[in-house]
């Protein structure tokens, strides 16, 4: 009984990091006085690496909400939740994420404009890119 227990313990630990990707390549968060908490975005393959975006939007839901509860939810930790465990952070705020996700950003440079990005890939290797960028989980 005890291997048993023990297999499906391991094979539970090795699907919660298996689902742990990410649609960005690079996140921060902030706050902008007069506009209040953001999320900064990157993708190169997506996402204009000269500009500077911020999220609006996870497949519909604003990132105000996002912010608000995951806050709720994981206090300080909600850096690391939404840079390192976004899959699992989104679900657990009523957003399913699978293979792709649909974004809105905010393009702050060079003209002030909002676009909807459709079918994002999610992926481990975007995800290993922010955990070599940031230290959001290391505190």
């Amino acid at each position: 009984m005890k291997i048993v227990s023990l297999i499906f313990a391991t094979l539970f630990v090795f699907n919660l990091h298996a689902t742990e990707r990410s649609p960005f390549t690079n996140i921060d968060f902030g706050l902008f006085m007069g506009w209040g908490d953001f999320i900064k975005v990157e993708n190169p393959d997506y996402i204009n690496s000269e500009k500077n975006h911020f999220l609006i939007e996870v497949n519909g839901k604003d990132y105000k909400d996002i912010l608000k509860e995951t806050k709720a939810l994981y206090g300080k930790k909600y850096k690391c939740r939404l840079a390192e465990h976004f899959v699992q952070t989104m679900k657990e705020v009523g957003i399913e994420v699978g293979d792709t996700v649909d974004l809105k950003v905010y393009v702050f440079d060079g003209g002030h404009e909002v676009k909807e990005l459709k079918a994002v890939p999610v992926t481990e290797d975007n995800l290993a890119e922010i955990q070599f960028e940031t230290n959001f989980c290391k505190n």
